[in-house]
């Protein structure tokens, strides 16, 4: 662990190196106080005073020269000064900066005449006679060159010796459209090239006449440290990304305001009635808050925000038009905008199901002919794996890879060893819990919902134990575990099977027993409907059978909780405890830390494409009549769904994964264990893994926030810190605010366990249960995400009864998503577990202000180093055949939590952030 380190205030956390000087150059000075402006951290540039100047001979790279320069304060003085170069290097944009036909004339004739983007020098610290911001030096840059998808333009100033430290540049854009700006170079320095990391949007002085401001890179300083010239800049800089002073209405595409709303922008109650949906964040369903869009409400319901085909995101979280970057945001935006409306054209029937299990296999070898598709040639570039041309070139072939589970076992999903194995290994390894109470009771309101015992007695758990061990010593020895949707689900299930939707729910608990060599075994499964009207509750256990019917009845039950988990997947393990629960730490990063500040460095590689994906899926994803509503048990309860989860279950203290599995009853606490965890169940590759990784999160943060807090007294002196984690509390949780459980944040210690607990949910736990999805649901029989019709020994028909009985393979094709619901999941799956080219992994690219300062750089090096050996851990356990949860005939290794990948959908990998 590094040594905490104590200096002097501003000085303390940067050197501050000699410029060299060459060339010269007029500058002009300004007296106007800097406004709007984008941070990325402080350096000290002291400018280096030079001797001897008057008795030089002036050459073109001559080190400084006496020249006259106009003050406000005298009418002409003699002042040294030494020349400095700024390189700034622009993106060539997809629809921004050089691409707009009718301004990009004007722009080039910009170029031309060397005025493109009006460059100033701002100085570090005020001027020490009068306390005021010294003046700013100026000059206009011009265009130098264009190479690949960059184009240069230079600067050139003579700074005057008495300017002191530079602390940041202002950018002024004086194009017609915004222009992304990559970096600053300022060359000159004695130590080299001096980088200015900007990778920000710079809008046009016709749209922002006040332009931008970038702090220099190298040093973050807590805001007690700020050097006395840049403190009006931090704090209007906080103020504008807040939206202070800045209009009501519809928030535009240029702004950069995090603001915080509640979910009701995913009806469209205007365009259909059966389309409204309820508002997710108020006390009857208390949600995570999302990002101010401020478009207006729909006409026939003032509390829903109206829809449009745009959904804002503050301008710097939306990279899409910057190419090659957003290779996942394409792809999703691809399937969802062109291939799945496709897929619906081409088939008539959307209830029609698989007539045979090899219709399900020809979405891999045959696939599905799509009609003409607008933009091919763009949806062939980022649709690889899934669009394939056909001969006449008129059409395309939606064409699905093998899933690698099932490229390994065919019949693997029909296996109850698989279906154990993937409770601790497979797509969601978050929903098991140990049973600790007996018997299995509800707590639902049994006027209501009927007798809320269970139906899985002593006698069918001793039974199906087979003499191993009586159900008290079993509860006693941890060895009795369950997935529990019974309580969750059951208040719904009269409210989804009333729906338009071909769709069915239950209630259902699943038991399982620890056998000896370490692998989960289903002992029963109960599945439960409340009485209503005239129908009592119904309720019945299915166990492994050695008859016929009773073999067949048990298959459907294990598809019935599949459907379950799968939605519990992805509405609850996924959307909500990733994607949605962290937007609000996005939000209150940006309105309260400084890009100045440490810990903001810290976090913002963890939050990149995160709003704008989730913006996305509130579009086409989630919204009403979306591909999830469509495509699950719940339908259009589904989010609604993950409402009632997060109001019941989702504690800020429990997302760290080693309070989760404690929770959960799999571990305890032994100082005496690896990871300080004693786990229940060995072989539980996701929490070995996990936890390794857990370990090696916090240290990196350990080390990295002892660097910059070295005293315990500068947490809770840290104005902007605490803003932050108060308005993450009330703001962005507000429906959770008055929870006992939050962390406090007093010390180091306090600030170490929530920013590891943000970075895990952030990187571990979304590769966790995302980048495996196509491998473990590509495949519809092994993870169904809808059961469209009931069991057949509920209530049937005697009719209903024979036809079961004489075909009952034709009960489970119908059981399985239509071929339209089936087709779009996989498509969307696909996409979703698809790594980028330019994906950014965690551990893999030290940023600007990590490299900086030698304590953080060791400490990241330390980082990336033990995340390559967990790769080799994680072999090394793939290849142990003790190992029966990841290793043995057919079996897929656990590979999720390794931490670097190729592109594609290879089931690996730990990206920084949640990028898709």
């Amino acid at each position: 662990m590094l040594k905490p380190q104590v200096k002097n205030l501003y000085n303390h956390r940067c050197p501050t190196p000699p410029l060299a000087t060459q060339g010269n150059k007029s500058f002009i000075s300004n007296n106007g106080n800097p406004t709007s402006f984008l941070s990325h951290n402080t350096l000290a540039l002291p400018v280096k005073r030079q001797t001897h100047f008057a008795s030089r001979r002036h050459t073109g790279n001559s080190t400084g020269r006496i020249k006259a320069i106009a003050r406000e304060s005298t009418t002409a003085s003699t002042v040294k000064t030494i020349s400095l170069k700024a390189v700034i290097t622009v993106n060539v944009t997809v629809g921004g900066f050089l691409s707009n036909i009718l301004t990009k004339g004007l722009d080039d004739l910009t170029d031309l005449l060397g005025k493109s983007l009006l460059m100033e020098l701002v100085a570090a610290e005020t001027d020490p006679a009068t306390g005021l911001l010294k003046d700013t030096i100026k000059d206009y840059a011009h265009r130098t060159g264009k190479k690949a998808d960059d184009v240069t333009y230079l600067a050139e100033f003579e700074v005057p010796e008495d300017f002191g430290t530079i602390g940041a540049i202002k950018i002024e854009n004086e194009h017609h459209k915004e222009v992304f700006v990559e970096s600053v170079v300022i060359e000159g320095s004695a130590i080299g090239p001096i980088t200015v990391q900007c990778e920000s949007w710079v809008q046009s002085k016709f749209n922002n006449p006040e332009g931008r401001v970038f702090y220099v890179d190298k040093v973050a300083c807590l805001p007690s440290e700020t050097p006395s010239g840049l403190k009006n800049f931090r704090e209007k800089e906080l103020a504008t990304l807040r939206g202070e002073g800045a209009p009501d209405g519809p928030r535009k595409k240029e702004d950069r305001i995090y603001d915080y709303d509640v979910y009701n922008d995913l009806g469209d109650p205007d365009k259909d009635p059966e389309l409204a949906r309820c508002v997710l964040g108020t006390e009857k369903n208390p949600y995570p808050r999302r990002c101010k869009t401020g478009r207006p409400p729909t006409k026939s319901d003032p509390l829903s925000e109206s829809r449009s085909s745009d959904v804002y995101v503050p301008r710097d979280e939306a990279f899409s038009e910057i190419k090659n970057l957003t290779f996942n945001a394409k792809t999703v935006f691809s399937v969802l905008k062109a291939v799945i409306p496709s897929v619906e054209t081409s088939m008539i029937d959307q209830d029609l199901g698989f007539p045979y299990f090899t219709a399900i296999d020809s979405l891999f070898n045959e696939g599905v002919n799509l009609p003409t598709i607008e933009s091919k040639v763009f949806l062939g570039n980022v649709l690889p794996r899934l669009l394939k041309s056909i001969s006449d070139a008129q059409n395309n072939v939606l064409l699905f890879e093998t899933p690698e589970m099932i490229d390994r076992d065919k019949f693997g999903w029909m296996k109850d060893a698989e279906f154990g194995r993937q409770t601790l290994a497979g797509l969601n390894p978050l929903s098991i819990t140990l049973v600790k109470e007996w018997p299995l009771k509800s707590k639902l309101d049994p006027k209501e919902y009927g007798p809320p015992e269970s139906a899985i007695t002593k006698e069918i758990v001793e039974r199906e134990i087979r003499g191993y061990c009586t159900l008290e010593e079993a509860i006693e020895n941890k060895k009795l575990y369950i997935l529990d949707y019974h309580d969750l689900f059951l208040p719904y299930v009269h409210k989804v099977r009333e729906q338009k939707m071909r769709t069915t729910l239950y209630g259902s608990r699943t038991l399982l027993y620890l056998t000896p060599t370490g692998t989960l075994r289903p002992l029963a499964i109960e599945l439960v409907r409340p009485p209503k009207d005239d129908k009592p509750q119904w309720k019945r256990v299915f166990t492994p059978c050695w008859d016929a019917t009773g073999m067949w009845l048990w298959k459907l039950a294990k598809l019935h909780v599949l459907a379950h988990d799968s939605g519990y997947h992805q509405l609850v393990s996924h959307w909500l405890r990733t994607h949605c629960c962290t937007e609000p730490y996005i939000i209150a990063t940006n309105r309260q830390l400084s890009k100045m500040h440490p810990i903001h460095n810290l976090l913002h590689p963890h939050f990149r494409y995160t709003m704008e994906i989730n913006a996305l899926a509130r579009e086409a994803l989630i919204n009403c009549a979306g591909v999830i509503e469509g495509g699950f048990s719940p339908g259009k309860y589904s989010i609604e769904m993950s409402s009632a989860v997060y109001g019941a279950q989702w504690r800020f203290d429990h997302e760290a994964l080693p309070a989760d599995l404690i929770a959960r009853g799999l571990a305890v606490e032994d100082p005496d264990s690896p990871h300080g965890l004693k786990l229940s169940i060995e072989d539980y590759p996701y929490a070995n893994d996990g936890l390794i990784l857990w370990d090696i999160i916090k240290d990196w943060v350990t080390n990295y926030v002892n660097h910059y807090y070295p005293e315990e007294n500068l947490v809770k002196s840290d104005q902007e810190l605490q803003a932050w984690w108060t308005e993450i509390r009330t703001m962005g949780h507000a429906d959770k605010k008055d929870e006992p459980w939050w962390p406090v944040l007093n010390t180091p210690n306090d600030l170490i366990g929530i920013l590891t607990t943000i970075i895990w949910v952030a990187s571990g736990h979304h590769a966790a249960v995302n980048f495996g999805q196509y491998d473990y649901a590509g495949y519809v029989p092994n993870r169904a995400t809808i059961a469209r019709v009931k069991m057949p020994c509920e209530d049937p028909t005697d009719d209903e009864w024979e036809t079961f009985k004489r075909r009952p393979e034709d009960e489970l094709l119908s059981t399985l998503p239509s071929q339209v619901q089936a087709t779009k999941i996989m498509a969307v799956l696909d996409v979703l577990s698809n790594h980028s080219p330019d994906e950014e992994y965690i551990g893999a690219t030290k940023e600007t202000p990590f490299e900086a300062v030698p304590e953080i750089k060791a400490a990241y090096e330390m980082f990336a180093g033990r995340l390559k050996e967990l790769e080799g851990i994680i072999d090394g356990r793939n290849a142990d055949e003790n190992l029966k949860n990841r290793n043995g005939a057919g079996v897929v290794p656990y590979n999720l939590l390794k931490p670097y990948s190729d592109p594609g959908v290879t089931g690996q990998g730990i990206p920084n952030s949640i990028s898709i």
